[in-house]
């Protein structure tokens, strides 16, 4: 069964490929220099413990949106905590074989988590076409989309909680 780690150096980002050039660049030349820098933390699924082949990757920060692009009622006016899933990818020899799943419902308990001990709205994401935003959508997980791009999309963590991922 795959298992998520924390990229470590080991881990062989070079022959990581999905199919969209953005995404395996940013594993490649970004990922590590991210954590290095506390700007945001990368997860790696890899077949096994210790393997250095991923499998796929997904990143989380924190950030603020303003509650105005939110269509909740009820939040106070201004900026509100979230985690942002920056990037969720696959590689193409894995795809379709339920990593991506496995992947945001990591990221979704680790959002949950945080939101226990720190002011964490939800989780929100871009997704990066409109086949993505499909997925997300199809999951029937509850994502709503944001007000301003339809794109953006974003499940509180009040959701995720029902959801029972802990």
């Amino acid at each position: 069964m795959p298992v998520v780690e924390l990229l470590q150096g080991y881990h062989d980002r070079q022959t990581f490929s999905c199919g969209n050039a953005t995404l395996d660049e940013f594993l490649r030349r970004q990922a590590r220099q991210n954590a290095d820098r506390n700007l945001g933390v990368t997860h790696v699924v890899v077949a096994s413990a210790g393997d250095s082949r991923v499998l796929g990757y997904y990143t989380l920060v924190t950030r603020t949106v303003e509650t105005a692009i939110i269509p909740s009622k009820g939040l106070p006016q201004g900026p509100i905590g979230v985690v942002l899933l920056g990037r969720l990818a696959v590689d193409r020899s894995c795809q379709h074989q339920g990593i991506g799943r496995l992947m945001l419902m990591r990221a979704l308990r680790q959002t949950e988590e945080a939101a226990r001990v720190m002011g964490i709205y939800a989780l929100v994401l871009d997704a990066i076409d409109d086949s993505a935003r499909k997925w997300y959508l199809g999951l029937g997980w509850g994502f709503q989309t944001l007000v301003d791009d339809s794109r953006h999309l974003f499940l509180p963590a009040a959701v995720i909680r029902k959801l029972g991922l802990s």
